[in-house]
């Protein structure tokens, strides 16, 4: 399986008070006017990697205690996002958190069964507000405690 990222990064910012390996997907159908990665939302402005190859990446970040899923948009390329989500909870153990435009509600199960954090929610510059996580308030973030989410 095969899948465009554009970076894959040791990051102090995605995760909350977390260290995480970011790994950006390239690729936005979405694309929220005033969006901060507007250089992602071509799938050709990220590199053709294997899964595997990815994943491996991914597994070699021993200082990460979070894997991040960003964008561009993940969800544009599901099969992949559940691929590695998959493995990573199998595999590495290592809790996960994905930023998307999409809502939480049109999420698969497939996906939402292996994500620790959701940030969901397309970026609005209308409503943004400076210095808040996340960037605009119609985002909404969703914690997995257990087998419940919590917004």
């Amino acid at each position: 399986m095969k899948g465009y990222i554009s970076r894959i990064f040791t990051s102090f910012v995605d995760v909350p008070d977390k260290i995480s390996i970011a790994v950006y997907f390239s690729g936005c159908s979405i694309r929220c006017k005033g969006c901060q990665n507007k250089e992602y939302w071509n799938l050709e402005s990220g590199t053709e990697m294997d899964g595997d190859e990815i994943f491996e990446k991914i597994k070699k970040s021993s200082l990460a205690e979070y894997v991040a899923f960003l964008g561009g948009e993940p969800t544009d390329q599901m099969d992949l996002l559940i691929y590695l989500c998959k493995r990573i909870v199998k595999e590495i153990k290592k809790p996960i958190a994905i930023y998307t435009g999409r809502e939480f509600e049109v999420l698969p199960n497939e996906l939402l069964n292996n994500v620790k954090l959701l940030v969901c929610g397309p970026y609005r510059e209308d409503l943004l507000v400076k210095d808040r996580w996340p960037a605009s308030l119609n985002q909404r973030v969703f914690i997995k405690e257990g087998n419940q989410w919590k917004c």
